[in-house]
């Protein structure tokens, strides 16, 4: 399977089955299914996911589970008002940092052929760093499919980039993507391991915020892990009100030979 920014998983794909509420309990479902499987056997995919919203998961856990998929993981969804976050600790936030070596910047600021290479540099290695299962892998995307994704997309909201430099590496970095509603969606916010635990995802974090409150963004919405205890922790004191859960199901078409 291809992602958007044009990273590769390796042996698996994302599934979809979802049948309108008058056409159920007909078997359409069970049919779609044994499709969606066969054809991602017949593509040597050898696990298969499909996402589930805790709203359906009454419903939809008993159908996965009989046809053999476990639960992988869970996501906590979490919506924030731009404009009723306190961020009058920002500026002496960026001005700490700073005063370690650390800068805060829009990645427009910086933007060159060079801060692009960068770029790419520095997300790849934070892209693995994020919490997933193990034998979840992927093909990281060449840096022209990166770059393409980032700068000639429709998604990105350029304007809302923010990273952390040390001297001229990037080692941080906060995005907003846009919604077809008129909101906006956290992308990624990561520090590389080197340089976390000093509140750069914080300060990127409410760097984009602000962003958004002075854009008249009225909701931001994003989803992390539910076990990564540090981004929902940072995610509670900007305000984001947690949601519902996004339920991870996997099935395993084939085993090793």
């Amino acid at each position: 399977m291809l992602g958007e920014d044009g990273s590769r998983l390796k042996d698996r794909a994302q599934g979809l089955v979802g049948v309108a509420v008058p056409y159920r309990r007909q078997g359409l479902g069970a049919r779609l299914a044994d499709e969606l499987e066969r054809f991602a056997t017949d593509n040597q995919v050898k696990w298969l996911e499909i996402d589930v919203r805790e709203s359906n998961l009454a419903g939809a856990e008993p159908f996965l589970r009989a046809r053999g998929f476990v639960e992988l993981e869970r996501y906590r969804t979490s919506v924030q008002q731009p404009a009723r976050v306190d961020l009058s600790d920002l500026d002496r936030r960026r001005s700490q940092l700073r005063g370690d070596g650390i800068e805060t910047t829009a990645f427009a600021t910086i933007d060159s052929p060079q801060a692009r290479e960068e770029l790419y540099r520095a997300t790849m290695p934070i892209w693995r760093d994020m919490p997933h299962e193990p034998h979840v892998d992927w093909e990281d995307p060449p840096i022209e499919t990166f770059l393409k994704s980032v700068f000639e997309g429709p998604s990105v909201l350029l304007d809302s980039y923010f990273v952390a430099l040390d001297g001229d590496h990037i080692v941080g970095l906060s995005y907003l993507i846009r919604r077809p509603d008129g909101d906006a969606e956290v992308g990624d916010t990561g520090v590389l391991r080197s340089h976390r635990r000093r509140g750069i995802a914080r300060t990127l974090k409410m760097m984009v915020t602000r962003h958004a409150a002075e854009h008249g963004i009225k909701r931001v919405h994003t989803d992390n892990r539910a076990d990564n205890t540090g981004m929902l922790a940072i995610n509670r004191e900007l305000g984001f009100v947690p949601g519902e859960q996004i339920i991870i199901f996997e099935k395993t078409l084939r085993s090793e030979a």
